[in-house]
This record gives C-alpha cells, sequence and structure tokens, in this order.
C-alpha cells in the first residue's frame, strides 16, 4: 500500500476509534494525533540512540466510575488481517513503558484498539508482565531504550514494577464495523450528556 493511502488508513482508524470511544459516553475528552493543539500531548522520543520521535493515535481523559478523571492513550490499526501488527506490539508496550515510566501523568491507560485480532495463539498473554519484557527486549528497542545493544544488560535495566503497572494498565479492544454503529445515538448521547448537566456532574 502506498504511503499516503496507508497514513490516510490509519487516520481512519484513529478517528472511527476516537468516535466509538466517545460513544460508550466514558469520555469526556479526547483528541488525536492530528489535532491542531493537543497533539503535541501524543508526541514523544524514544531516550536513546537516534531518539526519533514517535506518538500514539489517539489520547484522552476517561469518566465516571472507577476510571472517572483517569488519562488515557490509545494505538489504532485499522488492519482487516492479523498482518504485523505483532511487531508494532512489541513496539507499543515498550512505548508504553518509557511513558509510564517518564511521563506518569499521562499515562494511565493504554488502549490497543484494531478491527482485527493478533497473536491468536498467545492471546491471553498480550496484557501481561511476559509480553511487556518481550517488547522491551526485541533487538530493535534495546539501544533506543536501554542505550545498549546487549539483551543481558538491558534486562537489569527493566524496571520491574513499571512492567506490572503498565501490564496492569493495557487494554486490547477489537472492533467491527457493525459494532461501530451498535452504540449510542448522537441524539441520545446529547440528552444524556444534558442531564448530567443539570445535575452538576459535568
Amino acid at each position: 500500500m502506498p504511503g499516503e493511502a496507508m497514513h490516510q488508513k490509519g487516520a481512519d482508524g484513529a478517528r472511527r476509534a476516537r468516535l466509538w470511544l466517545i460513544a460508550t459516553t466514558r469520555v469526556s475528552q479526547s483528541w488525536t494525533n492530528e489535532d491542531a493543539v493537543q497533539a503535541a500531548r501524543l508526541e514523544f522520543n524514544w531516550p536513546h540512540g537516534e531518539q526519533r520521535p514517535y506518538s500514539f493515535d489517539v489520547g484522552g481523559i476517561l469518566s465516571g466510575g472507577e476510571f472517572d478523571g483517569h488519562f488515557f492513550v490509545a494505538e489504532c490499526k485499522n488492519y482487516s488481517s492479523a498482518g504485523d501488527q505483532g511487531a508494532h506490539y512489541d513496539d507499543w508496550v515498550a512505548k508504553c513503558y518509557l511513558l509510564r515510566r517518564d511521563q506518569r501523568r499521562w499515562a494511565d491507560h493504554f488502549m490497543w484498539i484494531t478491527w482485527h485480532p493478533f497473536r491468536q495463539e498467545s492471546w491471553k498473554e498480550l496484557c501481561t508482565p511476559a509480553a511487556v519484557t518481550k517488547g522491551l527486549l526485541v533487538s530493535r528497542n534495546l539501544k533506543r531504550v536501554f542505550d545498549t545493544e546487549d539483551e543481558q544488560a538491558a534486562r537489569e535495566k527493566i524496571d520491574q514494577e513499571i512492567v506490572a503497572e503498565v501490564a496492569e494498565r493495557l487494554w486490547v479492544i477489537v472492533l467491527s464495523g457493525k459494532q461501530e454503529k451498535l452504540v449510542i445515538t448522537p441524539r441520545h448521547r446529547g440528552l444524556l450528556l444534558s442531564h448530567r448537566a443539570e445535575m452538576g456532574e459535568i
């Protein structure tokens, strides 16, 4: 797929994921990495190596219940097959680790939102400390996360407490086109928000 088409497909996935999140009525604010003002909240740099920039696709603030006021970031994969999601997931959990370690105020929850499952043989392991550690120790991440190319040296630098915190905050969400439509309508969401405003909840 040409680069421009791939970018458009990714942007469409971020837009759709954001709309779905809004439709859950559990998101008070949200933005994408193409937002003119808020995109900077999703942009970071690898700490070592060439220190190249990276960004998350969607970010925002949850509302209601136990997650009220919590910040989240999301990676959105608008895929119709498993594709190379596994490799991207390894990099993503490494980014989540860095965000939790270095920018905790933005790092209450980490959402991976996709339209097709991947790594089905190890699906139940995706949100475990082992999966986070695996991503950190992928060869391409050693230098840019830990400033070393030696796996054992990198392993010794891993903060297992942060690994556990990240794993506990991982969400893996699989959407479908029809599921996106089976949500509260904009009209009814407006009524709900109006009622909450009258009650002084927002």
